[in-house]
């Protein structure tokens, strides 16, 4: 028989999954729909403090990490509030062939006076304001 310990630990466990699960759940669910572009973007960054690889490993189907180009419209369209295009630091895509075949990535930065793309191509770095946002395709009818 388990002891009484043995449970609580078990319980606590199975807590600590299910509020990691909740987390996961609620920094997907804020998404604006963009018909100009037909995406839907997240409102906020995630997954801070990680590298590029390990921000591509929450990403769900049919989900991306956006372009530099999408950034850069969404940066000077009315959405950039909703989007807190203002003050972001975030992974994007690169836009040139060459840096998609060789897996090449870009950190996006804006702030209040200017914004910059980053092309250095250390997918490895991180930092405790670098995150993402994901993009996905608007399901619309054909």
């Amino acid at each position: 028989m388990k002891s009484t310990q043995d449970k609580i630990e078990e319980a606590e466990t199975k807590l600590k999954q299910l509020k990691e699960q909740l987390k996961k759940e609620s920094e997907k669910s804020d998404w604006i729909k963009i018909p100009e572009l037909k995406i839907e973007v997240q409102t906020k960054i995630q997954h801070k403090n990680n590298t590029y690889v390990d921000c591509e490993k929450h990403l769900s189907d049919g989900e991306s990490i956006p372009t530099y180009e999408q950034i850069q419209w969404l940066r000077n369209s009315k959405y950039k509030d909703q989007l807190n295009l203002d003050d972001s630091y975030e992974f994007v895509q690169k836009p040139d062939n060459i840096s998609k075949e060789n897996g090449y990535v870009a950190r996006f930065y804006a702030n209040s006076d200017y914004a910059d793309l980053n092309c250095d191509r250390n997918s490895s770095y991180s930092d405790s304001n670098l995150g993402v946002r994901f993009v996905r395709r608007t399901k619309g009818k054909r």
